[in-house]
């Protein structure tokens, strides 16, 4: 029997929870969260096997998922460092930028422990194992970051989500970090810039009690993001972010010139290609 310690259960560490419950029915799962209410829906739906402390679920683990913020992962990784785990033991880590996450792991590496970073690209504003999901990560993108794991070790990872539907993209962790801070770090940003913008816009013409549409609020939803996980994202993969905030005050102010010289026409043309590169994500999608 496999034996599973996932130490974080939020949203996405519970949604892990249930594919591989469904993956595995017969894997033995074991839980930490520093949220005593995650654990007990998880334990009550019967997602998973047993809670835990992070010290004896490690050691008794044969994979380890790593699920909480990114700083936390790399804390994680260091008290792991410290322990005797098993020596087949595969670690794995469901984080949002991973330069950083595999400097740590070398810990574990230099001592032939397996570490294969993971990230699914799939989340909610909402929060908690009560609202994870199959679902919720189904026909997206999964990455891999291998640091030494071989192909079975990989495919061990790969077969315990079978069950998720999950788009599997293996990519070093430079360029990882690179593709999410282009479409996942720097949309939140701009996202809380847009709400803060007109916030204060509102405030300044007495119009706050004004009922929004749904354009705006479409537009701004991943502004209920958490902040404890999203100030912890972003502030990691800061380098790539910088050069992405960059690239869009340079759109940005091409998009403002038009205004300014009043030329419909080329703002038109802005907005076609946009239709055009928005229509064409969807069609990846599919």
């Amino acid at each position: 029997m496999t034996t599973i310690f996932i130490n974080g259960l939020g949203l996405i560490g519970s949604s892990i929870a249930r594919i591989i419950r469904k993956s595995a029915p017969d894997a033995r799962i074991l839980g930490n969260d520093i949220n005593k209410a995650n654990i007990d829906f998880l334990l009550e739906h019967k997602i998973i096997n047993e809670d835990t402390n992070f010290e004896d679920g490690s050691q008794q683990a044969d994979v380890i998922i790593l699920a909480s913020p990114v700083n936390s992962i790399i804390e994680d990784i260091e008290k792991l460092s410290n322990l005797e785990l098993k020596s087949s033991v595969i670690v794995t880590d469901v984080g949002s930028s991973k330069v950083n996450i595999l400097q740590a792991a070398n810990q574990l590496v230099d001592k032939g422990i397996t570490f294969i970073g993971g990230h699914p690209m799939a989340g909610s504003h909402l929060t908690g194992s009560e609202n994870g999901s199959i679902e919720m990560l189904a026909n997206h993108t999964y990455f891999l970051v291998n640091h030494n794991g071989n192909n079975q070790q990989v495919n061990t990872i790969k077969d315990l989500l079978k069950s998720g539907q999950l788009r599997f993209k293996e990519v070093s962790a430079d360029k990882h970090d690179q593709i999410v801070s282009t479409i996942s770090h720097l949309p939140h940003l701009i996202t809380y810039a847009l709400t803060l913008t007109v916030n204060d816009s509102l405030k300044d013409v007495y119009a706050t009690d004004i009922s929004m549409g749904n354009g705006l609020l479409d537009s701004t939803r991943i502004a209920k993001s958490n902040p404890d996980v999203w100030s912890d994202i972003l502030t990691s993969n800061s380098e790539n972010l910088l050069d992405q905030i960059d690239a869009f005050e340079k759109q940005l102010a091409v998009l403002k010139k038009t205004i300014i010289d009043n030329k419909p026409d080329e703002l038109r043309q802005s907005i076609v290609n946009a239709n055009d590169a928005r229509n064409g994500w969807e069609n990846n999608a599919k």
